[in-house]
């Protein structure tokens, strides 16, 4: 989610209201787009190749998995259609396949927007319940538990000090390193009395992954990049809340 400079724009002529007349603009999504430049969420790296067989046998009517794939997307094909798909991922591809209607759209931001740091219980988490890093970007925030909202399954999430940086943007100016993982994770007391806690760590972070697992020995798991995969990624640990 890139910090880019602000975007000036002239304002049409026509779309100026004379003295004295207010006007209340209700503009459509489309035409926003070409006013406010939106965050990057990565709902394009949404990676469903991998859960899928990946063996071309056209039972579901595609002649490979890659056309599957897009059928899916547009709406032409549903999970089921697949007899290799696991019932435990038609849920999980159903929330990750509507990520565009699910993640807050919000513009690219031209500074941080720090939010609250810390440890946060979803659904009643226990000692076997792993735990997911995040930055403490106001944004990111919306991202992440805008997904967790469409899971009854339970969870702990850490907001990493990332001073107020999306994800990407602390990869990149180095506010979300091993060593501020470490700190957080050892200051929440989410370890306490156990150290093979899975512990998931944004896809983009996988550098500073890979290096807390060879300081710390803890099981680190190196997620997906889109929030919105991670339905996909945690498979049948990701329950459809109760109806």
């Amino acid at each position: 989610m890139p910090y880019p400079l602000p975007l000036k724009r002239r304002v049409p002529r026509m779309l100026c209201a004379s003295p004295g007349l207010s006007i209340q603009w209700v503009i459509p999504r489309p035409i926003l787009r070409v006013f406010m430049l939106l965050a990057d969420t990565y709902v394009d790296r949404i990676d469903f190749f991998r859960y899928l067989p990946q063996t071309d046998c056209a039972e579901c009517g595609d002649k490979t998995c890659r056309k599957f794939v897009e059928d899916l997307k547009q709406g032409r094909k549903k999970p089921a259609d697949c007899p290799h798909i696991s019932e435990s991922l038609y849920y999980p591809f159903q929330v990750a396949l509507d990520a565009d209607n699910l993640l807050p759209q919000f513009p690219c931001l031209t500074v941080p927007r720090p939010g609250p740091t810390g440890l946060v219980e979803i659904n009643t988490p226990g000692d076997d319940t792993p735990l997911l890093i995040s930055g403490n970007n106001t944004h990111t925030q919306d991202v992440i538990t805008s997904i967790l909202g469409t899971t009854k399954s339970a969870f702990f999430l850490l907001f990493i000090d990332t001073r107020g940086n999306t994800v990407d943007m602390a990869v990149i100016y180095k506010t979300l390193t091993a060593e501020q993982i470490r700190k957080d994770v050892q200051t929440s007391g989410v370890l306490h009395g156990t150290s093979r806690k899975d512990i998931i760590i944004p896809g983009l972070a996988a550098t500073a992954g890979h290096e807390l697992k060879q300081s710390t020995g803890w099981n680190i798991i190196v997620g997906p990049i889109c929030a919105a995969e991670l339905p996909l990624f945690l498979a049948d640990r990701w329950l459809a809340p109760a109806t």
